[in-house]
C-alpha cells in the first residue's frame, strides 16, 4: 500500500502531536527544546546557536483547529519581542491565520513548509511512526510511546542530572498514561487535576496526544457547567472623560453588581453599542503608559477557558491604585482582573484602537 504524502500526514496532526514533531525537528538541529502549555494553546520553545555562533531562541505556536486572529497574533508577537524570541505560528489541518493577522517578524508555517523542515532534519520516519500510532492505537500504548518515541526523545543530559535524586518518585510514560486513563474513566475534571500534578504528563507531547485521544469522546459529551453568578453590593462606577483631570488619589471602589463579560468578538466589533455597560475581564498586562493624570494599560483578556481573546485598553486616574487598596505594582505580564464600564474605543499610544474600559476596581490574580 502506498504511504500517504508527508504533507497530508502533517495536516492530520493535532496540536500536541505537531508539538512533538517540532520538538524532534529542533533537537535534530542541536537545539534544546521545551513544550509549553498555555491554557489550551501549545507552544514549543527552542534555544540554540546559529552557524555563526549567535544565540537563537524561537517560539512556535501550534494551531490545528482554531483561527489566529489579528488581536491574538499581536499579543503573541509582543510577548515574544519583549523576551527576544522569534515568533512562529504553525497552522495545519483546520487551523489558519486570519489574513489581517500577519505581523512583521511573525513566521507562518503551513503543512508543505513543515514537511520541508522534516525532510531537511531527517525525522520523517519519526513523524510517520507518530502518525501510525495516532491512527492505529486503541489504548494509547502503541509503539510510538514505548519504542522509538522513548529512545529518541530522551531528556537532555542536564535534565537527567537534575532529576537523579528524585528518579524513584517519577512515573514512567506508560505508568503515567495508565493512571491518566483511570482518572479519565472517573471524569474529565479529575483527569485534568491529575495531569497538572504529573510532570511527565505535562512535559511529554506524545503522552498528551495519547491521553487527548482517549478523552475526546468524553469531552464532547459532557454538558457545559456554569458557575452561579456572584452578587456584589456595590455602586456603579462612573466613566472618565477623555481629558480627565481627576486628582491623584487612591480610591476604594467596590466591584459593580451588574458586571458582565461581553464576548470579546462582539465588544471588538461594536464597542460603542456597549458604552456605559459594567463589565469584568481577566487577562495579562501587555503594556502600560501614564498620560497627564490618566494611567493606561493594554490588557490581553481571556475567555472563561483561559483562551486568549484579544486586547482592551484599561484606563483610570493616576494614583487610584497601587497604594493601600491592592498594594502591587502593575508590570508587564502581570495577571489581573478588572471591573469597569465600557467607554467606546481608545489606544494606548496613538496606534491601533481597541475597546476601552474605564476601570473602577483592579485586582491581581
Amino acid at each position: 500500500m502506498t504511504a500517504p504524502r508527508l504533507t497530508s500526514v502533517v495536516s492530520d496532526r493535532t496540536d500536541v502531536e505537531l508539538a512533538a514533531v517540532f520538538e524532534r525537528v529542533w533537537r535534530a538541529r542541536g537545539y534544546q527544546t521545551r513544550v509549553r502549555f498555555r491554557g489550551p494553546d501549545v507552544h514549543v520553545d527552542a534555544v540554540g546557536k546559529t552557524p555563526e555562533g549567535a544565540k537563537r531562541e524561537i517560539r512556535i505556536w501550534m494551531t490545528s483547529t482554531g483561527t489566529v486572529t489579528a488581536d491574538k497574533a499581536s499579543a503573541f508577537v509582543r510577548r515574544c519581542e519583549r523576551a527576544g524570541i522569534e515568533p512562529y505560528v504553525a497552522a495545519v489541518g483546520g487551523g489558519r491565520v486570519a489574513p489581517d493577522a500577519h505581523r512583521p517578524g511573525l513566521v507562518v508555517l503551513d503543512a508543505p513548509a513543515i514537511a520541508v523542515e522534516i525532510r531537511e532534519t531527517g525525522v520523517e520516519s519519526f513523524v510517520r511512526d507518530l502518525a501510525a500510532e495516532g491512527d492505529g492505537a486503541s489504548d494509547g500504548e502503541g509503539g510510538g510511546l514505548d519504542s522509538e518515541g522513548d529512545d529518541d526523545d530522551a531528556e537532555d543530559p542536564e535534565d537527567d542530572e537534575a532529576d537523579e535524586n528524585d528518579a524513584a518518585d517519577r512515573l514512567t510514560r506508560r505508568e503515567a498514561l495508565t493512571k491518566a486513563g483511570t482518572y479519565v474513566a472517573g471524569g474529565l475534571v479529575t483527569y485534568l487535576a491529575v495531569e497538572r500534578v504529573s510532570d511527565v504528563v505535562q512535559q511529554s507531547p506524545e503522552l498528551r496526544a495519547a491521553v487527548a485521544r482517549r478523552v475526546a469522546w468524553l469531552d464532547a459529551r459532557l454538558p457545559d457547567v456554569r458557575l452561579p453568578p456572584v452578587e456584589w453590593s456595590v455602586p456603579t462606577p462612573q466613566p472618565l472623560s477623555e481629558e480627565s483631570t481627576l486628582p491623584n488619589r487612591t480610591t476604594a471602589v467596590s466591584t459593580p453588581a451588574n458586571a458582565t463579560t461581553i464576548p470579546y468578538a462582539d465588544l471588538r466589533e461594536r464597542p460603542e453599542t456597549y458604552t456605559g455597560t459594567a463589565v469584568t475581564y481577566a487577562g495579562r498586562v501587555e503594556e502600560t503608559m501614564e498620560r497627564d493624570e490618566v494611567r493606561l494599560a493594554l490588557v490581553a483578556v481571556e475567555d472563561d477557558r483561559g483562551r486568549l481573546s484579544g486586547d482592551v485598553v484599561a484606563r483610570w486616574p493616576t494614583g487610584r491604585f497601587f497604594d493601600d487598596d491592592i498594594g502591587f505594582r502593575l508590570l508587564a505580564d502581570e495577571r489581573v482582573r478588572l471591573w469597569g464600564v465600557v467607554a467606546g474605543e481608545g489606544s494606548i499610544s496613538g496606534g491601533v484602537r481597541y475597546p476601552r474600559i474605564d476601570v473602577s476596581v483592579l485586582e491581581k490574580t
